[in-house]
């Protein structure tokens, strides 16, 4: 049997510094250097995506109780959920693919092994921001059965000094 060509792999400190480069090439906004290293706790939901072992992209994941308003991106950084408060879904923090290896299933992939992992942990919902202007995101996760809320929150990203701050939520239940 061949290989596959995408291949997905853990976050170690020995690659911590290629998932922050494909982070500050794709996306609008910077994560903070504490940010990186909460991504190598356990309890962190994350995977680099090789493809031909070349990496180019990355996704970062946690688990969330969705009755938590998430009012900005600042907010969505700091928010530590009380342990007795059960997690019933999950929020993608980042989802990234360089821009030339787009198309190839590698976003697919990546949120493939998000939805294992919401299944896996029971929760049914998976939930991320997406900057309002970002049309072809917005697309792609609604191809992938994400739905936009019409909602828009407001100066979601203003703190990242973007021209329009605001972003969409978007939902897919599992």
């Amino acid at each position: 049997m061949a290989r596959d060509i995408i291949s997905l792999d853990d976050l170690t400190v020995n690659n911590v510094g290629v998932f922050k480069k494909i982070n500050q090439v794709v996306l609008p906004t910077t994560y903070s250097e504490e940010w990186y290293k909460e991504s190598l706790e356990a309890d962190q939901i994350v995977k680099l995506a090789f493809y031909s072992e070349l990496p180019v992209g990355a996704v970062k994941a946690k688990t969330i109780n969705s009755s938590h308003k998430i009012v900005s991106y600042e907010n969505m950084q700091q928010q530590q959920i009380n342990s007795k408060i059960i997690p019933n879904a999950i929020y993608i923090e980042s989802l990234a693919v360089l821009k030339a290896y787009r198309g190839l299933g590698i976003g697919k992939k990546l949120l493939q092994f998000i939805i294992e992992q919401s299944k896996t942990r029971f929760v049914h919902e998976i939930l991320l921001h997406v900057h309002v202007d970002n049309t072809e995101s917005i697309e792609w996760y609604e191809k992938q059965g994400f739905t936009k809320s019409q909602d828009i929150i407001k100066d979601y990203y203003k703190a990242q000094g973007l021209e329009n701050p605001d972003a969409y939520i978007l939902s897919l239940t599992v």
